[in-house]
């Protein structure tokens, strides 16, 4: 029986997923979800205020202000973000997750992805970033940007909204990534500036 229910499960799940990822697709959307992810970035420096040290280091990062965890043994999550290359905002990316596991729903949350260097933020905005099964997040708390470390260039940061997280899992999770150039300047800067490189290699961890 449960394997015949299982697959209703992860299908259900898809379509719940499908349901909220429209890539923002107005002036004003952007900017609203740039107003929202900068109060998010707040929100994780408020935890830990050595992430800026972090970011000023790299070469961009993306603020997911809110992600939606699924349901019951269905490690989905989807939610839209905003790309930050060089401290200035360069689009918007959607995320997507649908993974089959031993997961607690009804969880909400804030992401951050931190890139070490041009390969790995080319990576998202080719479109080819993608989370493995060993793929590891920080919860965020007091000395999270010290625990952290990078792994392909990408380092990721979970802040739980609404009390604690059971988990962090991040398998599953794939990126979209629109360009936007009216979304005007970032409240927070990164010192950081290299030279543009491409590459199509996904990240496998």
């Amino acid at each position: 029986m449960r394997k015949a229910i299982l697959p209703v499960f992860v299908v259900a799940a898809m379509g719940l997923i499908g349901c909220e990822t429209n890539t923002p697709n107005s002036a004003a959307s952007r900017t609203e979800l740039k107003s929202h992810a900068d109060t998010g970035l707040q929100q994780f420096l408020a935890q830990d205020s050595h992430l800026q040290d972090v970011i000023n280091n790299s070469v961009g990062y993306v603020v997911f202000p809110e992600v939606g965890k699924g349901a019951v043994g269905i490690g989905g999550a989807s939610g839209h973000g905003v790309v930050y290359k060089n401290g200035q905002p360069s689009g918007t990316v959607t995320l997507t997750q649908v993974s089959v596991g031993p997961q607690v729903g009804g969880q909400t949350y804030s992401e951050l992805i931190v890139f070490q260097n041009e390969q790995a933020l080319n990576r998202l905005m080719n479109n080819s970033l993608e989370f493995g099964a060993a793929a590891e997040a920080t919860i965020v708390k007091a000395g999270a940007a010290a625990a952290a470390r990078f792994d392909n260039g990408v380092a990721v940061y979970i802040l739980p909204k609404g009390g604690l997280m059971a988990g962090a899992n991040i398998n599953g999770q794939k990126f979209n990534y629109s360009q936007s150039n009216d979304m005007g300047s970032s409240s927070n800067s990164s010192s950081s500036s290299s030279s543009s490189t491409t590459t199509t290699d996904t990240v496998v961890r």
